[in-house]
């Protein structure tokens, strides 16, 4: 095996040919945008004396314009015509793009030049990164791959970490720094495809990510899961540990390359894309510094076999769905899951009366109705039944949740019981709460697609400023009784098929039982 000399060099070298290969046909693509002047005079009017010799030379050796140039004229090219050419082109502004450029153009320099020493590690990887960075701008994805392997080829990447098995494998478990992170994990950077282990890669859920992250300084993002093979790693443990399967010490990447990412794919591309949004803007400057110096947790498997890959992300799938009711009382930040959780407290009617613990109630249950059902039945009274409510919207209803939960326990603790013995019962301590299990086989008003309905009818009904005595009289005497087939509500309203038990919860359904009702009481 023939060892090669200066290897650092010889690296940065191979990225710089790669980096004045795409660069080309970018430069030259936009310079045929500049009004007024031919493609060589374009270049000509700009290069110094040496470089317009040597333009001029290669071209009388008959290379093209494109040929013709080289890595050293880039940064004055894309400066003298950054308004006429390129600054659309770029995230960020001509001052901090033109500094990266002179500084590619240093770096070759430097890796041309014929001495016995090799370039310093440091210098070299962070020149390998301004050229990545630059070639991620012009839309290269493939060429800066080969520019961020052979970066990552250089020296192994080593951090502690603890060692454990889990399904029979070694894995690592340690935490990256978000700029270690953008520069070391893969990316994904086609789209709409499976590859690997993954699923698509679906643009609109990172941005969606990426705008979290921008937004909040309090995120949270779950740890990422990795592949790599065996032969990748070595692990070094920090001293003799008892139990051979489980330790901590230095755990050394020997090939980034190998890592397959098979769960956070959307995650790491939100970093990455937030990072090139705030590195473009310096404005932005504190908000990215303080962004890379936080961290997020990675799981390392230690796993040849992309098949195994794709089941373990089958397997994760399976097992992180984040049940609706836990999502209604952990995230405050939507305005509804705040009003349930504050009717479920403060009202006289749902008071006691909301299951936390489930999605739904059983029928043996002592409570009216789920957490996450009365969110939506929340929303529907202030919205209505097919009603949307953006991220704005919900802003602006954060900011005045007082007047929210109003308009809420109005419903709850006027309209419900005033529409309903059932409820009316139970705010006067006619029925318990132990009651309402037998009080299911006789009524559908502890159906929580029912106590939706009436939220759509109360919407309905009051979007437009009317009194909601004359809806409340017509519910009042109408029928909930399951089993009915004549003058029964739900029956005639279409929800319930005659001699049915169960409503139906189709939401074309559902909206016309509403405008039915609506319309039969005024």
């Amino acid at each position: 095996m023939t060892t090669i000399e200066r290897p650092i060099k010889k690296a940065l070298g191979d990225a710089l040919d790669i980096y004045r290969d795409a660069m080309r046909p970018f430069v030259i693509r936009n310079l045929k945008r500049v009004p007024g002047k031919k493609l060589e005079d374009a270049v000509g009017a700009v290069l110094r004396d040496g470089q317009y010799n040597q333009f001029r030379k290669n071209l009388e050796d008959g290379r093209s314009v494109e040929d013709a140039i080289d890595i050293g004229e880039f940064p004055q090219l894309i400066q003298r015509y950054w308004h006429d050419a390129f600054r659309d082109s770029f995230r960020r502004d001509g001052a901090s793009l033109g500094s990266t450029l002179h500084s590619i153009t240093d770096a070759r320099n430097r890796a041309a030049h014929p001495d016995s020493m090799d370039i310093e590690l440091d210098y070299a990887k962070s020149a390998l990164n301004d050229i990545a960075s630059v070639l991620a701008e012009i839309n290269a994805p493939d060429r800066r791959r080969e520019v961020e392997a052979i970066r990552d080829s250089i020296t192994p990447f080593s951090t502690p970490a603890h060692k454990f098995r889990q399904g029979g494998r070694d894995v690592y478990a340690f935490a990256l720094d978000i700029e270690t992170l953008d520069d070391l994990l893969p990316e994904r950077v086609d789209e709409g495809v499976v590859k690997d282990a993954n699923r698509p890669l679906t643009p609109s859920h990172a941005r969606n990510i990426q705008k979290y992250l921008a937004e909040h300084s309090d995120w949270v993002l779950g740890t990422l899961l990795l592949g790599i093979r065996r032969d990748a790693v070595e692990f070094e443990p920090y001293m003799d540990d008892p139990d051979p399967d489980s330790t901590v010490g230095d755990l050394s990447i020997l090939d980034a390359g190998a890592m397959k990412m098979f769960d956070g794919q959307h995650r790491r591309r939100a970093i990455s894309d937030l990072i090139a949004e705030l590195s473009g803007d310096w404005r932005h400057a504190k908000k990215l510094e303080s962004l890379k110096g936080e961290s997020l947790p990675i799981m390392l498997y230690a796993e040849d076999s992309i098949e195994s890959l794709q089941q373990m992300f089958a397997d994760a799938a399976q097992t992180r769905t984040i049940e609706r009711n836990t999502v209604t009382r952990f995230d405050q930040r939507d305005a509804f899951n705040r009003a349930a959780m504050w009717i479920a407290e403060n009202s006289d009617l749902f008071g006691g009366r909301v299951e936390m613990e489930r999605t739904a109630v059983s029928r043996t249950s002592h409570s009216i109705i789920a957490i996450n059902q009365l969110a939506a039945a929340l929303k529907t009274v202030e919205v209505g039944y097919s009603g949307r409510v953006s991220r704005d919207r919900n802003d602006a209803y954060m900011l005045d949740l007082d007047s929210l939960f109003e308009r809420c326990l109005t419903w709850a603790d006027d309209f419900m019981p005033a529409s309903r013995d059932e409820y009316n019962a139970l705010m006067a301590g006619e029925i318990d709460n132990s009651e309402i299990p037998a009080e299911r086989a006789k009524t559908m008003a502890f159906n929580a697609t029912v106590i939706r309905l009436l939220a759509g009818c109360y919407y309905e009904w009051t979007k437009d400023g009317e009194d909601t005595e004359p809806l409340s009289e017509f519910l009042l005497n109408a029928s909930l009784e399951p089993g009915k087939s004549r003058d029964a509500l739900l029956v005639d309203a279409g929800m319930v098929a005659p001699g049915g038990i169960t409503p139906i919860a189709r939401q074309s359904v559902v909206l016309s039982a509403i405008d039915h009702i609506v319309n039969s009481a005024k």
